[in-house]
């Protein structure tokens, strides 16, 4: 999702004030919001899941596929395979974490997509640390541009030799076109769940 930042905000974080390089600037920052949005598998935006249909297995502990989980709407057991019917879980049988729901004296049915599940979850706004890292990937593309450093770790003119610090290959993540170092400080808000093609969303303690 291309838009996270503003392109005032990009422009005051590079204390740019005219008007000459909005095309790219707009043009970087769009890419870089899309790679942080595909890294963590977030858009950091809140995201209703009317019907969740989940695994049952006789536990304690049901684990949706999104998280953080905002807010619980309803929670049914015992439901049809296409999640209607069933019983509705009374609310303070229940505490909301934001990874998963931990159950109070009662346990999931055992069987594949017995459980129903309405629920809020994302993020109500982008974290300030996210923003931060995006502006700071941001400058860094936009003096890569600057530098025309693509690929380049050093460049060397007759008995001048330039490097490239933030602009070699080393220094910018492959796979996700972020630099290295924002990467590992994203790894906090990844997606890691890898769910089979019928998810087992409900584990034992």
């Amino acid at each position: 999702m291309a838009g996270l930042l503003t392109l005032t905000e990009v422009k005051d974080w590079l204390s740019i004030t005219k008007p000459d390089y909005d095309g790219i600037l707009t043009i970087i920052n769009d890419a870089m919001c899309v790679a942080v949005t595909n890294y963590t598998g977030h858009s950091f935006a809140l995201v209703v899941e009317p019907n969740e249909i989940l695994d049952a297995t006789q536990s304690d502990l049901i684990v949706p596929r999104n998280s953080p989980i905002i807010s619980v709407q309803n929670l049914y057991f015992y439901t049809q395979p296409d999640g209607t019917d069933g019983t509705l879980i009374d609310p303070t049988s229940y505490l909301v974490l934001p990874e998963s729901i931990v159950l109070q004296n009662i346990t999931t049915p055992f069987n594949r997509a017995r459980i129903s599940l309405a629920y809020t979850w994302g993020y109500d706004g982008l974290p300030a640390d996210v923003r931060l890292m995006m502006l700071q990937a941001v400058e860094a593309e936009y003096r890569r541009r600057g530098q025309k450093s693509l690929g380049v770790s050093s460049r060397s003119k007759k008995d001048e030799s330039q490097s490239f610090a933030d602009g070699g290959s080393e220094y910018w993540d492959r796979a996700s076109g972020l630099p290295t170092e924002l990467v590992n400080k994203l790894q906090f808000y990844k997606q890691n769940f890898e769910w089979p093609s019928i998810p087992m969303a409900t584990r034992n303690l």
